[in-house]
């Protein structure tokens, strides 16, 4: 066997997944919306990249030669963690906003 890492499996299925959740995190961060609007769309993106995670879980266990509830178990860890990921990614968007909006306030202020 080979010690080079497989471009398939579940961790290249997550490590997709996952940076596909980001680079749409940072495009709706830097999308010029409301706020509301912008958390309500990060949060539909966070429920649906779960599900696809959840179904990658779910066809991992009918395909693959481990048990299904091993499968299941780092499904849902994997889910954890890119929910984590995507929650510190809205406070550094909201963090971020909110620095502009102060510092675009700041600048009206002084003209």
């Amino acid at each position: 066997m080979s010690d080079e890492p497989s471009s398939s499996g579940p961790g290249f299925v997550a490590g997709l997944l996952i940076g596909a959740l980001a680079g749409a995190t940072v495009a709706m961060i830097l999308t010029p919306q409301a706020g509301e609007d912008t958390r309500d769309l990060l949060r539909a993106k966070a429920r649906e990249a779960s599900d696809r995670m959840r179904d990658a879980a779910e066809d991992l266990a009918k395909n693959a030669p481990v048990a299904p509830s091993d499968l299941i178990a780092r499904g849902k860890q994997i889910v954890d963690d890119a929910r984590a990921r995507l929650d510190a990614a809205v406070a550094d968007g909201k963090d971020a906003a909110a620095n502009l909006r102060s510092s675009l306030q700041k600048n009206e202020q002084d003209t």
